[in-house]
């Protein structure tokens, strides 16, 4: 035994003599190869700091220059488009921006550079003259009435040559510098070579003596491995990971080969453990181990996030180890996720009762804003309507508001009734034909009245569609968007502020097309923190704007879930101060001009003169004449028009309409009306367009000869409504004249309508009369029932059930119908017409017999098709 204590006591004698002795040579050859790439990296340095200090830096500080040279050639080339005055200044600005940054790299260049200095001094002239040539530039573009064409000769003849001639010298220098570097790389690569053939025999010797060393720690590393092996199944056989560190230093020294299945991280340094865990628990943890006092374990119950972004409970316990060389510390990591989760359940249910109420406030507000923008159209216009009983065109456009708002109305309480798309948070967009002038000038209007009431300028413009304005879509959806945002608009722009809408064809596809909204207004504006939470239900830029403006927060809330739904995208530009540009961009199938109604009047053969100083709206009231079929022709001044006038008069083939402007630079719409009857007298129409309040104007106008009004912005129904009005109070039109193109939906058909309220029957009759029908009515069930057994085959062909009457219901009386001995027992339709809208009233209706089921208040025009479409069925 003694033996072998002695041979392994000689064994670790030698190993340590022979480890002491490598350490020593390869110390000694280290030092050699530190000496030796000290010297050689002196000798580099210098000619490093040739290359470095003198031609690179001469090439970067040239590239600067031309980098500067060029970005002022593209700044003084777009003047050649905008050289409005804002645009020269700004252009001013960025020049003198540019050459200040142009006098580092010359200064850099005059001191670096190597070549003739003459070469320095040509490009320092150019430049101090090119600015000179700039500042004439500048002064020449502010010039009035100037061309682009103006301005890209003056820059091609005095700015162009001198960029050229800056960017030739800058050239030039950029060649000598290149050439300078060239031979002092010849002699760097020398060094580099010499460098390299030292360092590879030191490296080689210094190979073999590391190999001499780690042969002799091998050895010694076999008796930690087995110790650890050990240690290492202990580890392994429980559930609990832990990590051992150095208590100073906090170098870990021993890690649970089951770390990595607990936490998911082999942990590398304790550094790594904080990256799993917040930071209040960081700096809990950190602390408590760093505690003077610390002798007991420290325990803490943290969230832990695993590397895969997986989340559990761990619970940490740290114990200080003294009786080492030196402290360690134990950490040990305990699942306790399921016992959290147990916790966290209760809390959740509590919570879940809470949220219940929360949304049900939630809800009602949201609906509560909703409701009241669609409602505040329809009494606003019924107001005008009211007041402007003696102006038809103006009643009818009064009237085609009321329905598109009553239609928004009704979607929204449809939605309010529909559980099932409230509960799965579901909306269903419709798609249907549209005119993007009627949609937008319809909200146009209204905006238009509204802005006006608080003496806000109100401005619109619609570029890029041409003929092409139809499209499919949810035109009251868009509608809503646009009203959210212009409400805001209007809301907080002050008296004598501004608001703008520009709508355009953003992207022209193949079937789709993008359009864009842009509303921008110069009211409050908002931080860029508000603008980042503007989208967030109840939310608004402070707490003040409640008290000052109202609301509830929820209309850009809406209105980004409206646009995502659209599959669009909505950006929000603002300044405190300066105002707020909305921009949002909807995508749109295209669609037909044949999906629309239009009336006709090609068999009158009828030729209008348009009068306007805006030739966009000539444009477009061209365009709208000539889908219903008459001959337009326009003019920007009220004597072009009057001389045309006058000349087809003489021919003997009078006008038979004008469309006159009231404010024009030459003269009035009066005046030229005057002048119109003065020379053909008072058989022409005229009908006068204004974008201001016709009240101020009308006595005058009338006096003067105009036979109507219209207002802006124009579009197609009320466009064609006062043509119509006109040319029937000229007899051009006999009175009553419609669109004879255009049949009615329910000719020939007889009807049966069960409804037990009043005004109600008398409402649903006048409306499928007015559509061709004949209706019988009776106002319940047992009626209806009755009258329908005692009715020839053929008397009626459809029923319409309404289902909560008294005697008896819809339901009954349809069951009892279809189990009747009458011959159209079972193939008479029977349509229930009811406020009941929910998805089981529908299926209860489709259950007692009926074949469709159309909610009040009822859209007409559903239930003319819907009508059509049974009763045809039903004929076979």
């Amino acid at each position: 035994m003694q033996k072998i204590m002695g041979d392994k006591k000689n064994s670790v004698g030698r190993s340590q003599r022979i480890s002491v002795i490598s350490t020593g040579i390869l110390i000694l050859l280290m030092l050699c190869f530190l000496a030796m790439t000290i010297n050689n990296s002196a000798k580099l340095a210098a000619q490093t700091e040739i290359i470095s200090n003198h031609p690179f830096e001469v090439v970067i500080s040239a590239g600067d220059v031309k980098l500067y040279v060029s970005e002022m050639s593209l700044r003084t080339g777009r003047l050649e488009r905008h050289h409005n005055s804002e645009d020269v200044a700004i252009a001013d600005s960025k020049l003198e921006e540019l050459s200040a940054l142009l006098e580092e790299p010359v200064s850099r260049i005059e001191e670096l550079y190597l070549g003739d200095s003459e070469d320095v001094l040509e490009l320092k002239n150019t430049l101090a003259l090119l600015r000179t040539e700039q500042t004439l530039y500048l002064a020449f573009c502010e010039q009035q009435e100037l061309t682009e064409e103006n301005i890209e000769n003056y820059a091609q003849e005095h700015l162009q040559p001198l960029y050229d001639q800056a960017l030739r010298h800058t050239e030039d220098i950029i060649g000598i510098a290149q050439a300078k570097k060239v031979g002092y790389g010849v002699t760097s690569e020398k060094l580099r070579i010499t460098n390299l053939t030292g360092s590879i025999v030191l490296m080689g010797l210094m190979i073999i003596v590391l190999l001499v060393s780690q042969y002799v720690l091998h050895r010694q590393r076999k008796e930690l491995v087995y110790r650890n092996r050990l240690f290492d199944n202990l580890s392994l056989s429980i559930d609990d990971a832990f990590i051992i560190r150095d208590a100073n230093t906090g170098v870990i020294n021993y890690r649970g080969l089951n770390l990595e299945r607990i936490l998911g991280i082999y942990m590398p340094n304790v550094e790594s453990l904080y990256k799993g865990l917040s930071e209040e628990d960081t700096l809990a943890i950190q602390e408590g181990i760093r505690d003077p006092q610390f002798n007991s374990p420290f325990e803490r119950l943290v969230e832990y996030t695993k590397p895969d972004q997986k989340k559990c409970w761990m619970l940490i316990r740290v114990y200080r180890v003294e009786d080492l060389n030196t402290p360690q510390l134990i950490t040990v990591f305990s699942d306790r996720t399921d016992e959290v989760r147990s916790r966290q359940a209760l809390q959740d249910a509590m919570l879940a009762a809470e949220r219940a109420n929360m949304a049900k406030s939630e809800f009602l507000s949201r609906m509560s804003h909703e409701i009241r923008t669609p409602l505040n159209a329809i009494i606003g216009m019924t107001t005008i309507a009211a007041a402007s009983v003696k102006d038809p065109a103006r009643v009818e456009d009064c009237l085609s508001k009321i329905n598109i708002s009553s239609k928004h109305l009704l979607m929204l309480i449809n939605d309010v009734l529909d559980m099932s798309k409230i509960e799965s948070s579901k909306m269903v967009l419709q798609k249907e034909p549209f005119d993007i002038f009627e949609v937008v000038n319809g909200f146009v209007s209204t905006v238009y009245a509204q802005a006006k009431e608080k003496g806000i300028e109100f401005e619109e413009t619609m570029e890029g569609f041409g003929e092409d304005t139809i499209f499919i879509g949810d035109s009251l959806r868009l509608n809503q968007i646009l009203l959210n945002l212009s409400s805001n608009a209007v809301k907080f722009t002050s008296p004598g502020g501004a608001i703008r809408l520009d709508v355009s064809r953003h992207r022209n596809g193949n079937t789709t097309d993008i359009l864009r909204f842009i509303l921008s207004d110069t009211g409050i504006g908002m931080t860029k923190e508000a603008v980042a939470k503007i989208f967030r239900p109840f939310e608004q830029a402070d707490a003040s704007i409640a008290k000052r403006y109202g609301g509830t927060g929820l209309g850009m809330s809406i209105t980004s879930n409206l646009v995502t739904l659209m599959d669009g995208q909505i950006q929000i530009e603002s300044e405190p101060g300066v105002g707020t540009t909305c921009i949002v961009d909807l995508p749109f199938k295209k669609g037909k001009e044949s999906s629309l109604t239009e009336p006709d009047f090609a068999q009158q053969g009828l030729r209008a003169i348009i009068v306007d100083d805006e030739q966009q709206v000539c444009e477009q009231t061209a365009v709208l004449l000539k889908k219903i079929k008459i001959d337009a022709k326009w003019y920007q001044s009220g004597a072009g028009a009057i001389k045309q006038v006058k000349e087809t008069h003489r021919e003997g083939r009078d006008i038979d309409l004008c469309l006159i402007d009231w404010k024009m630079p030459d003269m009035d719409g009066v005046e030229v009306t005057r002048r119109i009857r003065r020379e053909v007298g008072n058989n022409i129409p005229i009908v006068m367009i204004s974008a201001y309040d016709i009240s101020e104007v009308e006595e005058e106008a009338r006096a003067a000869g105009v036979n109507g009004f219209l207002p802006k912005p124009l579009y197609r129904s009320s466009v064609y409504a006062a043509i119509k009005s006109a040319l029937v109070q000229k007899g051009h039109l006999p009175a009553g004249a419609e669109d004879k193109s255009v049949g009615k939906l329910l000719d020939g058909f007889s009807l049966l309508m069960a409804e037990d309220n009043i005004l109600n029957q008398e409402i649903t009759a006048t409306l499928l009369r007015m559509n061709g029908a004949e209706v019988d009515c009776v106002e319940d069930g047992k009626q209806a029932l009755d009258t329908f057994l005692d009715s020839a085959p053929g008397d009626y062909d459809a029923i319409l059930m309404d289902v909560q009457m008294p005697v008896m219901d819809g339901h009954e009386s349809a069951r009892c119908i279809r189990a009747s001995d009458h011959p159209m027992a079972l193939t008479i339709p029977i349509i229930a017409t009811t406020a009941n809208a929910f998805n089981e009233d529908i299926s209860a209706a489709l259950a007692a017999g009926m074949n469709a089921h159309v909610s009040k208040p009822l859209d007409v025009s559903q239930l003319c098709r819907t009508l059509a479409d049974c009763i045809r069925k039903a004929n076979g």
